[in-house]
Order: structure tokens, then C-alpha cells, then sequence
């Protein structure tokens, strides 16, 4: 049944042949603004490259129909395959007035295009000749576009030849019959659609420009690349390059430039999808690395269209880098999809992926179809041959991401603007929390001077008040004789010695809580300050104070007030019960940042086995909790004497 088909349709492709039918005349009205020249197009090969117009006049049999809506005779890269066309198509005035007309060939990459018209044998008007090569200034009209002007008597019928010769690329002859009436107005509307067109692309451009300053995001770099890409593409295709920069065609050989928009086209394109869709962290990884290396491919087809200027190479090497240039210059295009449907089906990026699978699918679908019209799988429809409906098909897809990257763009804000008010939030609970950590150290700055004051002011006073009365109760005591005299004065001696040494302590106390933090050395200071006020009269004990190392912090007042007073205990024990000669005192500050006190005596030391209760041994006892107050650790032992240790 299908192959049915195909011969029906077969047939009916063939069947203006297979009739016999004469060419249809195309009917001119008088008020019609535009006439496609489409299916009624008849044409012939000129494999000898040497037919005339008049030689063409005599073979009328000799043409053949053009089954493309659009004439398109395909690709030409070489001069064997390149071979100049006849077109024929027949007019007819069906008003009783003249007619001026223009005959508009939208394409403009020809190497020669001229224009016949006859009556039968009599050849009524020929055209100059026009191609790529002359400048639009030499032309009729100034336009990229080949216009020939003409003129169709009245209730007339004429029979016009197109002579088409194009050396290399597609061979696409888009006719169209327009009033000459009518120009200016074509010409203005045709510069404001690409006017308008162009200046979305710009400012898409200035938008993308912005998103990059203010994100530093690489992805809006590769989308400006991209719009760059599409308006160089339509600039050069549609003929703007030849008609405003005439010279810089000339700028590659063998007009190369035209290919080189295109190319970028499609290679920016692709670089934007490696970010856009990226597959580089995935288990799809693979297709990120065919990228790149199609993307080099891209700069061996640039640097390929500037070689022919240089170097010359054998045609069968040159067709080895032709096959080349046409693999890697349609590479991207099927790895653009690939991108797409991998991360459809894999679900890496959906959203994206549905995103740019929308917005370009239209414009990559026109290519497509284009492709094979010029491979004469698909007839070449009229839709197909106007650049008009690509540039709306990029100006969808341009709108579409430009959209999509906006949103990106707010995601990105957004998430800043949060980190921004997370990071304010975590400044401001930090400056509170400095804030009132400084206000309960100024309290307790405040508490401690207070309480300083107080002992100093109060009990302070008060304790020397009693160190003075009891001195002169004992002076008063010594002037009395007796015994008991003796005896009272010796006691009041004592508890004057006392209360001095209360005095001293309450001192040490009031030092301590005066300073907030001390150094290794300024704690030394202050035992040996101790040492020798209160042992110097000790000839018979010598006291050593030793540090060693450096501490990583000062000590605070309460562990060096602890600290000192497990020094006044142990120092204390050594003079009451160890008979010691010699006593090291040892400040040591680790690595680790431990702190650590030890004093130790050559004496018998105390009758004291580590494990045993503390109970009964109320010095010990205070030294241990002192320790254990300030987290750290107390141990006391015999090594040739006694060792009472602290480690902080």
C-alpha cells in the first residue's frame, strides 16, 4: 500500500510531462502588490556554458518544469557540478493599462543574474548583468536585493528568461513581480521589520551585559555570544554585509565570510548548552568532552576558511578537509539535542531543558527542513526561502531563553539578597551577643572593684585597726612585770603576726581581682614578690622560681589567684613539715596550651600515699578543689621529697 503511494504521488509530480501541458501563463493584475512566481516556472541546464538568449529562444522544447514550489537546484562546491540555468515563466497584463514593474529575485550570493523578456522570437528588453561583485551603487536600485525594472504593455502577454549562474553554495532563485509604485513603501517596511528585529537583539544584549556585571555568572557571557552569533547570521545571509560593507566581503576568499556568522551561530550556541544544560558532573559526562572537542573542531573551520589565501593543496587532500569542515561545521547542531534529550530523559536539568528545547526548536526545525531542501529531499515552499520567518523563529527563541535567563537571574538575586540578610542577621545576633558580653564584662569589671573597695575600705581598715590596738595593748603589756606578763605579750605578738598575714592575703586578693588577666612573667613576678618578703629570713631553705615556655593565653585572675594560693599552701607544708633545704618552684606553659604548677622539696615530705582519703588533710584538701575549680588536675607524691603538682 505504501508503495502505492509513493507512485501516485510519483505521477502526480510528473504529471505536467506526462500531459504535454504548454507553461501557465501568470496573470498581472493591475493592483496586486506582490506576485510569487512559484510552481509555474519552467527551466533548462546549460552543461555547455555557452547558450545565448537567441539559442535559448529556438529551444522551447528543450524546458522542462520546476516540480520546487521555489526553484532550487541544490548545492554546487566545484566547477564540475556548476552549471549556469535558464529560467522561464510567462506573464500576462490582464488590466488595459501599462504596467511598470520590477522583477525581485530575493538572493543574492550569485556570481551572474540577468534578465530577458520576449514576445515570441523578439527579444523585447535584456537586463545588465549583476552578481555578488558589483556594488550596490552600480545596481538599478539601492538594495541587496536584484531588482529589474521592466515594463508589460497593456493586455499583453511576454515570456521573461532568467540566465542563473552561482559557482559555489546553494542554487535558491526566489522570483517575485512587484509594482514599481509601490518600492519606497516595500523597502521602508522591510527596513523596519530587520530594524526592529536587530534592536531586540541589542537590547536582549545590554540586559545580558547587566545580568554578567551584576552576577559574574560566565553563562550570561556565552548568551550574548549567542545573540551575536543570530544577528551576525541574518546580517550576512539577508544581505546586509553586501549592501552596507560591500568590501569586507572580499576579506576571506571564495566568499568565505558568509560562512563564518553560521558557523559562530552554532558554535556559540553549543557552548552556551555546555553550561546551560551541563552535563560535566554527571554520569553523561562523556558528551560534555565531545563538545569540547567539536568546539575545537569550530576553530579548525575557521582557521580552514582563511588557508585558501595561503595554501595550496592537492584536490584529493582538499577533499579530505572539505569533508572535514562539513562534519565539524554541522556537529554542533546534533549535540545541541543530544544535550537536550539527556537531560530529559536522565532528569539532570528538566526545566532547562524543556526551556531551550521550546525556544529553539522552531528555528532549528527551519534549518532543518532548509537542509533538505537543498539536499532535494523536500520541495523548497516559499516559507522556507524568506529569511523574514527565521529572524521570528530567532526572535521567539531569543525572547523565550532571554525570559528564562531573567528568571535565573531573579533565582540567583534572590538567593544573594537571602545569604545578604542571613549574614546581617548573623552580624547583628554577634554584635548583640559582643554587645551584652561586654556589658556583663563591664558589671563584673564593676562588681570586682567594688568588692575591692570594700575589703580594702571595710575589713582592711578594720584588721589594721586591730593590728594597732593590739601593738599597743603589747607595748603596754611589756611595761608590766611578771610572768603573765611575759606570757601576754608573747600572745599578742602572735596574734599580730596573724592578723598581718590576713592583711597580706586579703592584699593578694584585691591584686588578683584588680587585674583581669596576667602573663606567664607577671605571675612570676608576683610569687617571687611572695618569696621573698616572707621566706628571705629562711636561711636554711633556698627558693627557686623557674618558668619554661610561653602561654598561649593569659591566665585569668581566678586561676591565677587559685594557682597562687595552692603555691602558698604547698610553700607553707614544706617550712611546717618537710625539713627541705632547697624548694623548685616550676611555671610551665605546654605546646597544647595546658599551664601547669609544681613545687617540689628535697625534705622526708609528708606521710602521704597517693589514693589515700583526704579527709583528714584539710590543706591538701583546699589545693584539690582549687584545682578541680579551675578544670584541671592535682597530684601530690614523693620523688626524693614531695611534688605537689597542678595542670590547667
Amino acid at each position: 500500500m505504501a508503495s502505492f503511494c509513493r507512485f501516485i504521488v510519483f505521477l502526480w509530480l510528473l504529471s505536467p510531462v506526462f500531459a504535454g501541458a504548454a507553461q501557465p501563463v501568470i496573470p498581472i493584475p493591475p493592483d496586486a502588490p506582490a506576485v510569487a512566481i512559484n510552481h509555474d516556472i519552467w527551466f533548462i541546464q546549460d552543461s555547455s556554458h555557452r547558450l545565448t538568449i537567441h539559442e535559448v529562444l529556438r529551444a522551447e522544447g528543450a524546458f522542462r518544469p520546476n516540480l520546487s514550489p521555489v526553484p532550487n537546484f541544490g548545492y554546487t562546491s566545484g566547477n564540475q557540478h556548476t552549471n549556469p540555468v535558464w529560467l522561464r515563466f510567462r506573464l500576462h497584463n490582464t488590466s488595459g493599462q501599462l504596467q511598470a514593474l520590477f522583477c525581485e529575485i530575493d538572493f543574492l550570493a550569485f556570481d551572474e543574474l540577468q534578465l530577458f523578456i520576449a514576445d515570441g522570437q523578439n527579444l523585447l528588453y535584456t537586463s545588465p548583468i549583476y552578481g555578488w561583485q558589483n556594488p550596490v551603487t552600480q545596481k538599478t536600485v539601492y538594495h541587496r536585493n536584484y531588482w529589474f525594472p521592466f515594463t508589460l504593455p497593456a493586455s499583453k502577454e511576454v515570456t521573461c528568461y532568467v540566465r542563473v549562474f552561482k559557482s559555489r553554495g546553494v542554487q535558491v532563485v526566489p522570483i517575485t513581480i512587484r509594482p514599481q509604485n509601490i518600492l519606497n513603501t516595500y523597502i521602508l517596511k522591510d527596513y523596519g521589520f530587520w530594524g526592529g528585529i536587530f534592536a531586540v537583539f541589542i537590547f536582549v544584549i545590554v540586559i545580558s551585559f547587566f545580568f554578567y556585571l551584576t552576577t559574574f555568572d560566565w553563562i550570561y557571557g556565552k548568551y550574548i555570544l549567542c545573540i551575536l552569533g543570530l544577528g551576525g547570521y541574518f546580517f550576512i545571509n539577508d544581505g546586509f554585509l553586501y549592501q552596507f560593507f560591500f568590501d569586507s566581503q572580499f576579506w576571506m576568499p571564495n566568499r568565505n565570510v558568509y560562512f563564518v556568522f553560521p558557523l559562530l551561530l552554532f558554535f556559540f550556541q553549543l557552548l552556551f548548552v555546555r553550561s546551560f544544560l551541563s552535563l560535566e558532573n554527571t554520569p553523561s559526562r562523556l558528551w560534555h568532552r565531545v563538545a569540547t572537542v567539536a568546539l575545537l573542531g569550530g576553530i579548525f573551520c575557521l582557521i580552514s576558511l582563511l588557508a585558501e589565501w595561503v595554501l595550496y593543496v592537492p584536490p584529493a587532500v582538499e577533499l579530505i578537509l572539505m569533508r572535514l569542515f562539513i562534519l565539524f561545521y554541522w556537529l554542533p547542531m546534533p549535540l545541541i539535542w543530544a544535550f537536550i534529550v539527556i537531560n530529559l530523559i536522565q532528569r539532570y536539568r528538566v526545566q532547562e531543558a524543556w526551556l531551550y528545547l521550546v525556544a529553539v526548536s522552531p528555528f532549528y526545525v527551519l534549518n532543518f527542513m532548509v537542509i533538505l531542501c537543498n539536499l532535494q529531499i523536500l520541495p523548497t515552499y516559499t516559507f522556507l526561502e524568506s529569511y523574514e520567518n527565521f529572524a521570528l523563529a530567532a526572535l521567539f527563541e531569543v525572547m523565550i531563553l532571554t525570559f528564562g535567563l531573567a528568571y535565573r537571574y531573579k533565582l540567583i538575586r534572590d538567593y544573594n539578597e537571602q545569604l545578604n540578610d542571613e549574614r546581617t542577621q548573623q552580624q547583628r545576633l554577634t554584635y548583640e551577643a559582643h554587645v551584652e558580653s561586654l556589658q556583663l564584662k563591664n558589671e563584673s569589671l564593676q562588681e570586682k572593684e567594688r568588692i575591692a573597695r570594700d575589703l580594702h575600705d571595710n575589713v582592711g581598715a578594720q584588721l589594721s585597726f586591730i593590728v594597732n590596738s593590739l601593738q599597743q595593748i603589747g607595748r603596754q603589756a611589756d611595761k608590766q612585770n611578771g610572768a603573765n606578763a611575759l606570757q601576754l605579750s608573747s600572745q599578742l605578738r602572735s596574734i599580730v603576726d596573724y592578723t598581718r598575714e590576713a592583711i597580706q592575703m586579703l592584699r593578694d586578693t584585691i591584686w588578683a581581682i584588680h587585674q583581669e588577666s596576667f602573663t606567664l612573667e607577671e605571675f612570676e613576678e608576683r610569687i617571687s614578690h611572695y618569696v621573698s618578703r616572707y621566706f628571705q629570713q629562711m636561711e636554711a631553705l633556698q627558693i627557686t622560681i623557674q618558668t619554661e615556655g610561653r602561654l598561649n593565653q593569659p591566665l585569668t585572675s581566678v586561676q591565677a589567684l587559685n594557682m597562687f594560693r595552692i603555691m602558698q599552701e604547698a610553700l607553707h607544708n614544706v617550712v611546717k613539715h618537710a625539713q627541705a633545704t632547697e624548694v623548685t618552684v616550676l611555671l610551665s606553659a605546654r605546646e597544647d596550651g595546658t599551664f601547669q604548677l609544681s613545687v617540689s622539696d628535697n625534705g622526708n615530705g609528708l606521710s602521704w600515699v597517693q589514693g589515700d582519703s583526704l579527709d583528714h588533710h584539710y590543706g591538701l584538701q583546699n589545693m584539690k578543689k582549687r584545682a578541680e575549680e579551675l578544670g584541671g588536675q592535682f597530684r601530690i607524691y614523693s620523688n626524693h621529697g614531695t611534688v605537689v603538682e597542678v595542670a590547667v
